[in-house]
């Protein structure tokens, strides 16, 4: 006698409707997958991103400030002096001037000046020695340009420093009552002769974009980095 075979064992297909709902979560499984993983590249480059423009602050701030703080420096001070060795010229308009600069809607420009000895390893604002037998006047020029780098100048080469830079502001404390210290921070369309010669320190605004400005609730910029710097090589 032949044994039947219950129903309940029977090999069968997969409906269209199970077709359908398996289908469906697959989807919904992959689109969930997908958005993860494009989350997370996001992220990934916003932290690069970041990581990158604390670099380039880091880098920015310690060129601005080995140049405001060799500002007037010259390395025989026991044969010559400041007004021989730092003339003026140009833009500097006293004997012995170590900074200078403009006032713009665009950005400030900060001009800085000293000499640079053959082996005190005194370097320009692009990371450069003076590599000659004698020494070498350097005149450092940082300004920002339109592309949103703050670059820095030396005898018209121009090495960018750092990029999505949204404005550049420069005040020079002046002591305005002999008291041996800045009293007074002055823009540079309001600084006189006399004020140039009497600079002991530099406040530097920085703004940079925010590289994550596309995200929600990012703003465009952020907040404002500013950097007060002392002048060591008074007239």
């Amino acid at each position: 006698m032949n044994a039947c075979r219950p129903e309940s064992v029977i090999a069968r297909g997969f409906s269209l409707v199970e077709l359908m709902v398996a289908l469906a979560i697959t989807m919904a499984l992959s689109t969930g997958m997908l958005s993860m993983l494009m989350s997370t590249r996001i992220n990934n480059s916003a932290q690069s991103q970041l990581e990158q423009l604390q670099e380039d602050q880091r880098l920015l701030l310690t060129r601005l400030t080995d140049a405001v703080q060799n500002a007037g420096y010259f390395p025989n001070p026991q044969t010559s002096t400041l007004a021989v060795e730092l003339p003026a010229k140009g833009s500097f308009s006293v004997a012995g001037q170590g900074l200078v600069g403009t006032s713009a809607s665009s950005g400030d420009t900060l001009v800085v000046r000293y000499e640079a000895g053959t082996t005190d390893g005194v370097m320009d604002c692009s990371g450069k020695t003076n590599t000659g037998t004698s020494p070498l006047v350097m005149v450092n020029t940082f300004s920002l340009d339109s592309s949103g780098f703050l670059d820095c100048t030396v005898n018209g080469v121009t090495t960018p420093l750092a990029g999505g830079v949204k404005s550049f502001t420069v005040l020079y404390g002046v002591d305005t009552s002999a008291s041996g210290a800045s009293t007074q921070y002055i823009a540079a369309s309001a600084m006189t002769a006399a004020n140039w010669a009497n600079i002991y320190s530099v406040r530097v605004t920085l703004t940079f974009l925010n590289p994550l400005a596309g995200q929600a609730g990012q703003p465009a910029a952020l907040p404002a980095l500013t950097q007060v710097i002392p002048v060591l090589n008074l007239l």
